[in-house]
């Protein structure tokens, strides 16, 4: 029978990176233009929950960012792609779910 070709994480790494830098820059724009508006303040619930469902995505995103820089310290990159793969996705969620649940208080 036909193997399926080893997993190699470099195949993975790129365009995974790229997205991150796309997004990030999107999120990390919009705060930054948010944050340095002379009527900027947290005042009610919806503000909180942009700003620290913002926050927090970023971070993931960061910490998925970081995963995909440094090598596997592993011997299945599989399963470390994998489960960069869902903290990618939940950063995501986290980041756009908060603007979108902010939109509704």
């Amino acid at each position: 029978m036909n193997e399926p070709p080893p997993f190699e994480i470099k195949d993975y790494r790129q365009p995974l990176v790229t997205s991150l830098g796309v997004i990030l820059g999107f999120l990390i724009g919009f705060l930054a233009q948010w944050v340095s508006e002379e009527s900027f303040a947290l005042t009610g619930a919806s503000d909180w929950l942009v700003f620290g469902g913002s926050i927090a995505g970023a971070a993931i995103m960061l910490r998925v960012l970081f995963r995909m820089l440094m090598p596997p310290d592993g011997s299945e990159p599989l399963v470390f792609y994998r489960r960069t793969l869902r903290l990618y996705v939940i950063g995501i969620a986290t980041a756009f779910l908060s603007l979108i649940a902010a939109a509704f208080l």
